[in-house]
């Protein structure tokens, strides 16, 4: 085994990662408030004029929202994965951070959505973001588990194919929806609230056969 590929026990070193992971995902997911704002305000508004302005920035809402929940779901995905995680390499500190590189990007790919969500461009682009940050975390996965490189050998076999599946489909389901954005970016937009339910029909699936 050459020194690149060195797998490490070290408790205090896979902390490091978890711990460096969760700053970059609590810094992303707090910056992603920082496009929520109201135009400069000269001389006495009315509530009808507040209203307003409300709604012009009803884009910037839908786009926190939508970022706040994904990078909460893939948040958890980490988390869930780094229980079974066990060892580390250099390897899998690049792919996490390639995985933490395309969370860093949200807040901007967020503020491109919340301006340009009528735009076909503007909704593709966030979709796209959204899917390398699931094919990122999921060839974590792929990576970490392949021969029980880093997890425990006894790790049930089910539970690892059942995490591959979700880590394949949901990214593949964003993708997916590109071309619905160029019929309508609106459109687009409703298939992303599918993928929830279809991660959580996967996992129900796949914990119900694990158990017969």
């Amino acid at each position: 085994m050459t020194q690149e590929t060195k797998i490490n026990n070290s408790e205090l070193g896979l902390e490091r990662i978890v711990f460096f992971s969760d700053a970059v995902m609590a810094i992303a997911i707090t910056l992603l408030a920082i496009d929520l704002k109201l135009p400069e305000i000269v001389g006495v508004i009315t509530s009808n004029d507040l209203q307003a302005m409300l709604s012009a920035l009803t884009p910037r809402i839908m786009s926190f929202v939508i970022s706040f929940v994904a990078i909460g779901v893939y948040w958890r995905s980490h988390h869930r994965y780094f229980t079974y995680i066990k060892r580390y390499d250099n390897v899998l500190i690049t792919l996490n951070l390639l995985f933490l590189g395309f969370i860093a990007v949200m807040p901007f790919v967020a503020s491109i959505l919340g301006q340009f969500a009528y735009l076909p461009m503007g909704v593709i682009i966030y979709a796209s973001a959204l899917a390398a940050i699931g094919f990122a975390i999921g060839g974590l996965w792929w990576y970490a588990t392949a021969d029980h490189r880093l997890v425990d050998a006894d790790l049930d076999e089910d539970l690892i194919r059942s995490r591959r599946l979700i880590a394949l489909i949901v990214p593949v389901i964003f993708l997916l929806e590109i071309p619905f954005a160029l019929i309508s970016p609106w459109l687009g937009l409703t298939v992303w609230w599918v993928v929830p339910f279809v991660a959580f029909i996967l996992q129900r699936f796949t914990v119900r056969r694990r158990r017969r």
